[in-house]
């Protein structure tokens, strides 16, 4: 049975658990249905709608729970190589050469007392005790046997008797679909990316609940309004797709996301077959697009392409404009905006650039610091030029150029991550110092542009504001495209808290799907300044402190891997961990059902479940076809983990912790210094309360505004919330 498909989206995105109304749940249910969700590591907020609820909530519990597990990571068998870990993890050295001896046995065929697994593969009694095996321990390939026996051992083990609580909140059915019509208009009219992630759910709420009351015009990141234009096309809506598609690169983004390709158009797309009505349509939006021939010529590989079915030529007499910018295209005679900057920049026409770029201040704003660098005689008619232009430029340009410019000179790095959620990590030496008079004055226009521009929302005079003073922890997650999809959302380089008295248990889960693969859990240690001091992972299974479960190198049944970390016990000399998932061989992790997160623990021996559900921490979705993937970095001298949700490129395969140490350190310090060099939520929410005219409160409780981690007005982890109204 599958949950109701709103009903699952609302449990998934908003932690909402609907219930039917009625006269009230027998007490005996109620006490059931807290206790299994409390058994999971649910707390709702709000019990006391359960007494009037009907029974129809049984109807879906199975797959309710379903879900609730499925979001913890909880909805599989987590089956680790050593059976009794973390108790008996086995000697590197000691368990290589038993591996070594035994495949020796099976080539010769010696066979004295050993026992025969599925593959054919025969394990010596005397070299391996298979009771403390989830899989094969020559080959560490699975066995439906050793699966089996493992997974029984897991069911028959004891609970943690910690718990990391997930609130939750009950909602009577009936509210559902209103609900669900706020979150889905607050990720549509958010102002920067969303996660890829969610375009599914978004597309099932567009068709379920329709796109009455949408306004189009608040659609306005480039890439969810592909994802609406997609919705009105299919559904044959032509004035929608006519007021959404006002540009080529609106249309290019309306293809790929008609064809499931990357809307971002940072690779290639596949293009749909477009009957002759349609066709008609895209020549007539082209026609009536603005510098038509410059925004053909961005992507004039694609329109090449595409025009060879559009046939502009032969349509000339009715779209005569299109025609000649297709023409141009093809003899590539198009003069661009850019090719224009570029010409004057090298020219040394510092002044005529700037006038020339005072047309397109988005345009100025990226090219800023490369004009002072370039004419910094000219730096005063450079300021003057970016504070006439500051009210037509984007909030989040603003926001992000004005904490470029605070910390740029102070940088030894500087850190660039690209659409796909993958890092380049560059020698700030291209660069020149600006003098502190140019910079203080340059701080001074963005910050009152940004005043102005929030001045002119809904006023918050009269009103009382407070703001979490962790905000300051929290980055605005302005890069949320190639976020994984998981339990907690917040911007890269966010910290959280971290609880250095128990263990840190950290887990992945996949499956195979075309090929034999294997994943690879692993730990590299740093010292205080980002230094390699050592790892754990297949190829050194303990280090003080950390401990791993054992190395699963095909997953046809689905595989486990664990390690722990005490942090009390760690040498002296680390200062941080960084967690990495390596793809070693087979499927990427695009390809295939794979996870990742992390539980907290009070028990760690081999009486207790290894995978405890209520002891989650994190769950998310690997994702990309990157060679390894860092979900986070763990300062422990200071017991707070960071976020990076980095994807990191490689070797297509044996990608290891050898091989990579020096990458993750230059990413994981350039990200751990983003609070400092990127915006963060506390100091977005200071600039509303300022410049919306709140007051601000030490009192939380006497606020009627309140900014937080959770269970506030605007909550950290409430991105689409946060890029609609905040952004």
């Amino acid at each position: 049975m599958s949950l109701n498909p709103l009903h699952d989206i609302a449990v998934r995105r908003l932690r909402v658990l609907p219930v039917p109304r009625g006269a009230g749940l027998d007490p005996r249910y109620k006490v059931i249905l807290l206790t299994e969700l409390a058994g999971l590591g649910y707390e709702p907020g709000n019990t006391e709608l359960l007494d009037a609820a009907g029974p129809g909530l049984f109807e879906d519990y199975p797959a309710l729970i379903q879900t609730l597990r499925a979001l913890k990571g909880g909805d599989v068998d987590y089956v680790p190589l050593f059976s009794d870990f973390p108790d008996k993890v086995p000697d590197d050295d000691a368990h290589l050469t038993r591996r070594i001896l035994a495949a020796m046995c099976n080539w010769m065929g010696i066979f004295p007392d050993g026992t025969r697994l599925d593959s054919g593969m025969v394990v010596p009694d005397w070299l391996f005790d298979l009771e403390s095996f989830g899989a094969d321990p020559i080959t560490q390939h699975q066995d439906r046997g050793l699966f089996e026996q493992g997974r029984a051992k897991q069911e028959a083990r004891e609970g943690d008797s910690h718990v990391e609580w997930v609130p939750l909140t009950f909602a009577y059915e009936d509210t559902i679909p209103e609900r669900l019509t706020g979150w889905m208009r607050d990720n549509l009219y958010a102002k920067s990316s969303i996660k890829a992630a969610l375009h599914d759910d978004l597309r099932a709420l567009l068709a379920a609940l329709g796109t009455e009351g949408l306004d189009y015009g608040r659609v306005v990141f480039k890439e969810t309004r592909a994802l609406l234009m997609r919705d009105r096309w299919e559904a044959g809506d032509e004035p929608a797709v006519r007021a959404l598609a006002t540009t080529p690169v609106d249309l290019l983004r309306l293809f790929a996301a008609l064809t499931d390709s990357d809307v971002s158009l940072s690779a290639p797309i596949k293009y749909p077959r477009l009957s002759r009505p349609q066709r008609r349509l895209v020549l007539s939006i082209l026609e009536g697009a603005p510098s038509l021939a410059e925004d053909l010529s961005r992507h004039r590989g694609l329109w090449l392409a595409l025009g060879r079915g559009l046939h502009p030529g032969a349509k000339a007499a009715r779209f005569p404009k299109t025609a000649a910018a297709f023409a141009a295209l093809r003899a590539g005679t198009v003069n661009t905006f850019n090719a224009q900057t570029e010409a004057l920049i090298r020219a040394g026409e510092g002044g005529l650039a700037l006038a020339h770029l005072k047309e397109r201040p988005g345009v100025l704003a990226r090219r800023l610091h490369e004009l002072l660098r370039r004419f910094p005689e000219r730096a005063d008619e450079a300021l003057d030029t970016i504070e006439s232009s500051a009210s037509g430029m984007a909030l989040k340009n603003l926001l992000v150029l004005r904490w470029y410019f605070a910390s740029i000179d102070q940088l030894e790095h500087r850190t660039v991550i690209n659409k796909r959620g993958k890092i380049v990590v560059l020698p700030n030496n291209a660069r020149g110092a600006l003098p502190d008079r140019a910079r203080a004055r340059l701080l001074g226009i963005l910050d009152q542009g940004l005043h102005d521009q929030l001045a002119q929302r809904e006023s918050w005079a009269g009103r009382t504001a407070w703001i979490d003073p962790a905000l300051a922890d929290f980055t605005v997650p302005l890069q949320q495209r190639a976020a994984s999809d998981g339990m907690l959302t917040y911007g890269r380089g966010s910290w959280l808290p971290v609880d250095t008295e128990r263990v840190l248990r950290l887990f992945i889960y996949w499956k195979d799907a075309i090929r034999r693969t294997d994943l690879d859990l692993t730990v590299l240690q740093f010292g205080e300044d980002w230094s390699y001091k050592g790892h754990v992972s297949y190829t050194n299974l303990a280090d003080a402190g950390i401990a791993h479960s054992g190395d699963i190198t095909a997953a046809p049944l689905g595989a486990a891997e664990f390690i722990d970390i005490t942090v009390g016990e760690i040498e002296p000399d680390v200062a941080w961990l960084a967690v990495q998932v390596h793809h070693y061989a087979g499927d990427s992790f695009a390809d295939m059902d794979c996870h990742a997160g992390w539980m907290v623990r009070d028990a760690v021996d081999a009486d207790v479940k290894t995978f405890d559900i209520k002891t989650v921490v994190n769950a998310f979705d690997l994702n990309g076809t990157a060679a390894y993937c860092v979900p986070l970095a763990v300062d422990i001298r200071r017991g707070r983990a960071l976020l990076t949700d980095l994807y990191m490129a490689g070797k297509a395969f044996h990608n290891n912790a050898e091989g990579s140490f020096g990458n993750v350190s230059k990413a994981c310090r350039a990200i751990a210094g983003f609070t400092a060099t990127r915006p963060t939520l506390a100091d977005l929410a200071a600039r509303h309360v300022a410049a919306r005219g709140a007051a601000l409160t030490d009192d939380r409780a006497a606020a009627d505004l309140t900014f937080g981690v959770s269970g506030c007005d605007y909550d950290a982890g409430d991105v689409g919330r946060i890029l609609t109204e905040l952004l």
